[in-house]
C-alpha cells in the first residue's frame, strides 16, 4: 500500500449522496469550504482553486498537505474530522471557527 493516498475526493464522496440532492449540496459546500480553508491558510502544497474561489482540484492526496496540514488532518482525534461532523460545517457558509482555533494550536 502506498503512503500517498487520497485523503478527500469531493466527487467520490458526493456519489454517496446522489439520491438526496439537499444533502449532496450541503456536503459539497462543506468540502469545498474545507478545501478553500486549507489553501488560504497555507496547509496545502498545491492550489485547489482558480483564484476566483471556484474549486477546480477536487481531490487532495496526503503528499499535497504541508506538515501543519497533516497535523490538522491525521490521527484519531484530528480537528478536521471533528469539524466535518460538527453543526458548524453544515452552515451556509460553513463556520470555520473550530478549524481556526485548532490551527492556532498547531502553529504554537
Amino acid at each position: 500500500m502506498s503512503d500517498d493516498f487520497v485523503v478527500w475526493d469531493i466527487d467520490s464522496i458526493l456519489k454517496s449522496y446522489a439520491d438526496i440532492p439537499e444533502w449532496e449540496i450541503s456536503v459539497n459546500r462543506k468540502l469545498e469550504g474545507l478545501f478553500m480553508f486549507l489553501e488560504v491558510k497555507g496547509l496545502l502544497k498545491c492550489r485547489v482553486s482558480d483564484g476566483r474561489g471556484v474549486i477546480v482540484k477536487r481531490a487532495i492526496r496526503l503528499s499535497e498537505l504541508t506538515d501543519e496540514g497533516k497535523g490538522m488532518a491525521c490521527g484519531p482525534k484530528n480537528p478536521i474530522h471533528r469539524w466535518l461532523a460538527s453543526k458548524g460545517s453544515l452552515k451556509n457558509p460553513p463556520d470555520m471557527k473550530m478549524l481556526e482555533k485548532a490551527l492556532s494550536e498547531v502553529r504554537r
